[in-house]
C-alpha cells in the first residue's frame, strides 16, 4: 500500500497548532529565535514564494521545528518532496551592464570643472635629476656673482679692489670653522682647555695689531713676537713641553726617534727630555706653545705658517 504524504497546508497546520498550544504569538516566537513573522507567517501557510531561497527555506523550518520541540526531519522531507513537484524557477533577466570601459564620458555645459591639484602638486615632488642639476648651477652662479661684486664693486666706488677685505672675511671664516671644530673635539673627549695666554702671548698680540696697523697687509692674523726668552748656551738635556691652543698638525723626533706624527687638537700637553736634539714639524706654528726646561718660549709661529724648530743641548 502507497504511503500518503501530508499536504503543504498540513506541515503549516501542524506548526501553527504547536505554535498556539504553547499561548504563543509570532511576534514572540519572532523575539526568540530571530525570524520574522513574515517569514513564520509564509511557513504556516505553505506560501514558500514568500521565502528567499529554498535554503533560506529549510533553515528557517528546521529552527522553527527546533524551537516547538518538533522532530524537523519529517517536515524537512515533505518540504524536498514538495521542491521536486514543482516547476523550476525561471532565471533570472541579466541586468544591463553599466560599465563605462571604452566609452568616454559625456562633458556637458552645466558640469563644474575639476581641476586636480593635489595631483599636480604629488607630481612635483619627484624631482628628476636634470632640475636638480638646474638648482645646483643656480646656486654655483650666486655664489659666483656674490664673488664677483666683492672684488669689483669696491674698485667702481673707489676703494680699492676688494681683494683684502675678501681675504680677510675667507681667512676669518676659516679660523672660526677651526676654533669650533677644536672646541667640539675638547667638550667630546672631555680634556682640559687650552692653557692661558701669558704675557709672551699678549706681546705677541700687541706686536701683530702694531704691525697690521702699520704696513695694512691685509691680514688680521696675530704673529708670534720677533725675539724669544734666550736659552742657555749649553742644556745637559732638553725638557720640551708642549701646549697646543689651536688645531694643528705636527711631527716631533726627538733624539732622532719620531714621537709624535699626526693632529693635535686643541687642550692637549706633551711633554718629552732629549739627551741630544730635539726637531719639530708644524704647519700652525701659531698652535703651538712651546716650553724647554721652565723657560716658555711662547707660540711658535703665526696663523697657519708652516715651520721647523730645532733644539739642541749645545746651542
Amino acid at each position: 500500500m502507497p504511503v500518503t504524504f501530508l499536504q503543504m497546508d498540513e506541515i503549516g497546520h501542524i506548526l501553527r497548532e504547536a505554535r498556539e498550544a504553547r499561548g504563543l504569538t509570532l511576534g514572540d516566537v519572532q523575539a526568540q529565535i530571530r525570524i520574522t513573522t513574515r517569514f513564520l507567517e509564509a511557513l504556516e501557510t505553505g506560501n514558500y514564494a514568500l521565502l528567499p531561497t529554498p535554503v533560506h527555506a529549510r533553515g528557517f523550518l528546521r529552527n522553527y521545528a527546533h524551537f516547538l520541540s518538533l522532530d524537523p526531519t519529517p517536515l524537512l522531507e515533505r518540504y524536498e518532496i514538495y521542491q521536486q513537484r514543482q516547476p523550476p524557477r525561471a532565471a533570472p533577466e541579466t541586468a544591463p551592464s553599466n560599465s563605462l570601459s571604452g566609452k568616454p564620458l559625456l562633458l556637458r555645459d552645466d558640469q563644474p570643472f575639476f581641476d586636480p591639484v593635489n595631483v599636480e602638486l604629488d607630481k612635483g615632488r619627484d624631482r628628476d635629476p636634470e632640475s636638480l642639476l638646474r638648482l645646483v648651477i643656480i646656486l654655483a652662479l650666486i655664489v659666483f656673482l656674490g664673488l664677483v661684486a666683492a672684488r669689483f664693486v669696491p674698485l667702481l666706488m673707489g676703494q680699492g679692489d676688494g681683494a683684502a677685505s675678501l681675504t680677510e672675511g675667507i681667512n676669518q671664516v676659516w679660523q672660526d670653522i677651526t676654533n669650533s671644530v677644536g672646541a667640539e673635539a675638547t667638550a667630546v673627549d672631555g680634556e682640559s682647555a687650552a692653557p692661558p695666554i701669558t704675557a709672551t702671548d699678549e706681546a705677541i698680540q700687541d706686536t701683530s695689531r702694531n704691525n697690521f696697523g702699520a704696513a695694512g697687509s691685509g691680514s688680521s692674523f696675530p704673529t708670534p713676537a720677533p725675539t724669544r726668552p734666550p736659552l742657555p748656551a749649553t742644556l745637559e738635556s732638553i725638557e720640551l713641553r708642549l701646549d697646543i691652543a689651536e688645531r694643528t698638525w705636527m711631527q716631533v723626533t726627538v733624539d732622532g726617534d719620531v714621537r709624535f706624527n699626526g693632529w693635535a687638537k686643541r687642550g692637549d700637553v706633551f711633554e718629552w727630555t732629549a739627551a741630544r736634539e730635539v726637531v719639530l714639524l708644524t704647519g700652525n706654528a701659531y698652535g703651538i706653545v712651546a716650553t724647554i726646561n721652565q723657560i716658555e718660549l711662547g707660540r711658535l709661529g703665526g696663523f697657519q705658517e708652516a715651520r721647523e724648530e730645532t733644539w739642541r743641548t749645545t746651542q
